[in-house]
């Protein structure tokens, strides 16, 4: 059974991921939620709070994330470095620091944007961050080849508490949905499957891609 480590695992699509295959994975959480961590105190952009263990991981998926929608006017310079340390920071030092424990064809898998893909109003902060993470994606891919996998993926909003706030009425649920080519919001069962095939040897000649999982809303003007 492949070790999986998972950074941020009280996200909604973690949580799923975890439930839907903890039979499949042996899974190792990371939170800062008690109820979703295997150990205490856990706080991403301070390595001595890390798991430390000898465990070899076969995969490892950062869920740490924001979603700061404002005005480029109205955001301060200290929400930028806030959202560059949650994104990227924190996912820089996870891979420093768990790279000695990743196995020969193991799969790590990053979560980006359709921000990283397409301009969007108020997105200024979410897109210079979503966007390092594919280029990281993409230069990691390529030193880390043959032996390590490197993939991200870039959802449009979906059902998660994170995004709780912008579907909070049906009226916001209905705007939204109406925009999508499909006519539909995806939610975490869909950033799941798509994290289990990453993971899995299904997808073991797949490294280096920025897959959009976004009904369509990256290419498609219909």
């Amino acid at each position: 059974m492949k070790n999986i480590l998972i950074v941020g695992s009280s996200s909604s699509a973690a949580k799923k991921l975890f439930d839907d295959y903890k039979d499949s994975y042996n899974f190792i959480r990371l939170s800062r939620s008690e109820d979703d961590t295997d150990i205490i105190g856990f706080n991403v952009l301070n390595p001595d709070t890390y798991y430390k263990t000898e465990i070899m991981f076969d995969g490892l998926v950062y869920f740490p994330g924001s979603i700061n929608l404002k005005p480029f006017k109205n955001l301060k310079i200290e929400e930028f470095y806030e959202d560059f340390e949650i994104n990227i920071v924190g996912l820089v030092k996870i891979l420093k620091f768990y790279q000695p424990n990743l196995n020969q064809n193991s799969s790590i898998v990053f979560i980006s944007s359709l921000a990283s893909k397409i301009g969007m109003p108020f997105h200024s902060s979410v897109s210079i961050v979503k966007s390092a993470i594919v280029g990281l994606c993409s230069s990691l891919a390529a030193e880390f080849a043959p032996n390590i996998r490197v993939n991200c993926i870039s959802p449009s909003i979906f059902k998660s508490n994170m995004s709780s706030r912008f579907l909070r009425n049906e009226q916001s649920v209905e705007r939204i949905r109406s925009k999508n080519p499909l006519n539909m919001i995806g939610d975490p069962t869909d950033i799941a499957k798509l994290l289990h095939f990453l993971l899995s040897d299904d997808s073991k000649w797949i490294t280096g891609q920025n897959i959009a999982i976004d009904g369509g809303m990256s290419t498609l003007k219909i």
